[in-house]
Formats: C-alpha cells, sequence, structure tokens
C-alpha cells in the first residue's frame, strides 16, 4: 500500500476508515465481517472484504468515468481504497426497481412487481432506530438535509442507477434495488485557481453485493446479501460469481 495508514477515524459494520497524510483523503478497510437485521444476525466470510473492494472500486471507476462524482480515488490492496474525506449525510437513499424485502413487509405487495418510473425511498441511518423511511420534511425538521440537497440526492441516486443497471447487463447480472449513501465534500486544498472549493454532494461509501439486489439474468441465482440475511444459498460462491461476472464483461 504506497499511501500511509494514519489513525483510526472511524469503524463500521463493514468497513474502517483512517486518516492519511492528505487531510483531503482517507484510506477505507473493507472488512470480512457479515451483518443482517440492524447487526442481530453477525457472520464472517474469509476474503469477502477483498471481494467488496474489489467490487467497489469497479463500479465506482465505472461512476467517475461517467461524470457521477463519487468519492472513491484509487484501490490500494486487496481490502484498502483511498477515498475522499466527505461528511456522510445520515440517509440511505434507495432506489427499486422490483418490489422486495422491506417494500412488500410494509405494504403487502407481491415480491417481483416490476417498479417503473423506479420508486425512490429516503432512510435515516440509524441502527437503534432501525433505519426508518422519512419524508422530506421530517429530513428538513431534524436537521438532516436541506429540501435542495433531498432533491439532489433522488436525482444522483436514479442517474446513477441507470448507469449500474448498464454495467451489470453486461456482466448478465439484473439490478432489482439498491441503497447509495451521499457526503458533503469539502475540500481542504484550493481549487486550480487557488480560490477556495465550495462544498459538493457526491456519493461515498460502497457499492457492493452487501447494498444491491442482484440476481443472474440467466438463472435468477441470487448474487448478494440476501443470501447471508435469509440462508438461501452460499454467499461466498454468490460474492465470488459477481466479481467474476464483472470483471469478466
Amino acid at each position: 500500500m504506497e499511501v500511509s495508514k494514519g489513525e483510526l477515524l472511524y469503524e463500521g459494520k463493514a468497513k474502517r476508515l483512517y486518516h492519511s497524510a492528505d487531510p483531503d483523503e482517507l484510506v477505507m478497510e473493507f472488512k470480512d465481517s457479515l451483518t443482517a437485521f440492524d447487526a442481530v444476525k453477525k457472520g464472517t466470510l474469509e476474503q469477502k472484504g477483498a471481494i467488496n473492494n474489489r467490487i467497489s472500486a469497479f463500479l465506482m471507476s465505472e461512476l467517475n468515468a461517467a461524470g457521477i462524482e463519487t468519492s472513491f480515488i484509487k484501490r490500494l490492496d486487496d481490502t484498502h481504497s483511498l477515498v475522499r474525506n466527505v461528511r456522510i449525510v445520515p440517509l440511505e437513499v434507495i432506489v427499486r426497481y422490483e418490489a422486495h424485502g422491506s417494500l412488500c413487509r410494509r405494504y403487502g405487495i407481491a415480491a417481483g412487481t416490476v417498479i417503473d418510473p423506479p420508486l425512490v425511498e429516503t432512510g435515516y441511518k440509524n441502527d437503534a432506530l432501525h433505519d426508518p423511511f422519512l419524508t422530506d420534511e421530517i429530513a428538513v425538521l431534524m436537521g438532516l438535509a436541506t429540501r435542495d440537497e433531498l432533491a439532489r440526492l433522488r436525482y444522483l441516486a436514479l442517474i446513477a442507477g441507470e448507469k449500474l443497471k448498464e454495467i451489470y447487463a453486461r456482466a448478465g447480472v439484473r439490478l432489482l434495488d439498491f441503497k447509495l449513501e451521499f457526503g458533503r465534500y469539502s475540500p481542504v486544498q484550493p481549487g486550480p485557481d487557488g480560490q477556495s472549493q465550495p462544498t459538493r454532494l457526491i456519493l461515498a461509501d460502497e457499492i457492493t453485493p452487501d447494498t444491491c439486489r442482484l440476481v443472474d439474468s440467466a438463472t435468477g441465482e441470487k448474487l448478494d446479501k440476501d443470501l447471508f440475511r435469509f440462508d438461501l444459498g452460499d454467499i461466498g460462491e454468490g460474492y465470488r460469481k459477481l466479481l467474476s461476472k464483472i470483471e469478466g464483461a
């Protein structure tokens, strides 16, 4: 790893964040841990961190190349990536192309129902409260984001989703739904003109089978964390197959 990993800044369920020598950049480490249902169910998958690091690096690089700015800079080694230092907006933006999971449980909608145009939902990132879904009014009342930011988050999630569907389709994978996190990026370093750079919202965190619901387009085989959530099969095999399909497309 050519970038030095400094003091631990944050540890979550699936990743750790470390300072680097550059205040605008952090080192992200992907862990081998598995969690579901607000970390009530836990496990470990050998090499999961390395697999997810490669998947997320590939997808984030594709989004960057398409003009959708992300926090990802480069992959450093098997389990570490260099990312921009953002202040995470404490919201999850979920985009659904089919009805699955909590949407079906909440409303009794049949699993697999096609959603067109896609449904965009916003949730509050808080395990103690079980990540409740929010209206814009409640998000603004809580000071989590402004109305303009909420509109921007939904827009970015939808255009990122169209690109992700395209990338997955090339690999023979169907994207059913996904969740994204965003951050406010306020660079310390001045811009090319020597002036301070304005804060902007960019896509952050990760894009992996932990955060996407995915199936093999030909067989319908699941390739995401539902394999662990609901004991549906070998999650290691599913994640490795997804990586192979994406990198081989």
